[in-house]
């Protein structure tokens, strides 16, 4: 018995301990234990240093399932690896881009605008890529992020875009499994709403 109320008197004592001495942690800030996230994310700015070498660098890791949400999709060597990939037996690879990004912007030689462009060219090697806005009022899907086999996350403000490392981005990539995990959840969401609109929003004639 004695043995017993020690021993809950220690735990009281931790726990007290841990809640006033070391700081409790409400989710905001990090708990004293001397551990900074930023020691486990490899961080990129542009237009100083390179967020499509990083990016390609990211991608080429994959081993097995590639999510993808893009506001613009107009870099060719993005679409060039993930062609590559598919090519090397990654076969689970589905791509998001925005309506407006598809619709908008220069054509190309053939006519296609030039997200249009990368979409055809990832169809047409057999990876499926679908079109559609925010479920709210039809505003623009305006998310860039990557989840790599379900535990490795992309995201920040840099678009997979021929102009992004010209511009003033950041770009963060992490291997967490919950976070791939929030990521994919709300990917999925995403990718659940945009099926039902149309999925090829221009006249190729046109």
């Amino acid at each position: 018995m004695i043995k017993t109320r020690l021993r809950q008197a220690l735990l009281a004592l931790t726990m007290l301990v841990m809640t006033f001495g070391a700081g409790t942690w409400y989710g905001h800030s990090l708990p004293k234990s001397g551990v900074d996230p930023q020691d486990y994310i490899e961080t990129v700015f542009t237009p100083y240093q390179s967020g499509l070498a990083a990016y390609l660098n990211f991608l080429d890791g994959t081993k097995h399932s590639l999510r993808i949400a893009s506001y613009s999709l107009t870099e060719e060597s993005i679409t060039d690896k993930l062609i590559e990939l598919k090519g090397r037996g990654v076969k689970d690879i589905i791509v998001l881009v925005d309506k407006s990004q598809t619709l908008s912007g220069g054509r190309n030689k053939t006519g296609l605008k030039y997200q249009q462009e990368q979409v055809q060219r990832l169809r047409d090697a057999g990876i499926e890529v679908v079109i559609g806005t925010s479920e709210k009022r039809g505003q623009i899907m305006h998310l860039k992020a990557t989840v790599r086999d379900g535990e490795w996350v992309e995201d920040g403000s840099w678009n997979y875009s021929g102009s992004a490392d010209f511009q003033n981005n950041n770009l963060n990539i992490i291997r967490s499994p919950k976070r791939a995990k929030l990521f994919l959840e709300n990917w999925q969401r995403l990718y659940s709403f945009m099926k039902t609109q149309d999925q090829t929003p221009w006249d190729k004639t046109d």
